[in-house]
């Protein structure tokens, strides 16, 4: 079984648009999901999790990243894998409180 939805983004962008209505009265929220999940996947997931409907799903693949950290003993490098993050627009008329489990 694969791993649909893996969790919530809570930075400000994700935060912006969750609060933000778009011109049709709908929110976007943003999740980070698997790397082989589809859009039709994705909808599902977050409709059957939430009990919402969902209009529109965009995904993108964010590359890995290098770290660098500077201590005492010399320049450290590190790498931050790949993810898949996905903006889920809902229908208008319906919300997601992602912040009543925190």
């Amino acid at each position: 079984m694969k791993e649909i939805l893996i969790k919530p983004l809570f930075t400000e962008k994700a935060i912006a648009l969750a609060k933000k209505k778009s011109k049709t009265g709908a929110y976007t929220y943003a999740f980070k999901v698997g790397r082989d999940a589809t859009k039709p996947e994705i909808a599902a997931a977050v409709a059957e999790r939430y009990g919402v409907q969902v209009d529109e799903v965009r995904t993108a693949l964010l590359p890995a990243r290098v770290r660098y950290r500077y201590t005492r003993k010399g320049i450290q490098m590190s790498r931050l894998p790949s993810y898949k993050k996905a903006y889920v627009r809902l229908k208008p008329g319906f919300e997601i409180n992602l912040y009543e489990n925190i």
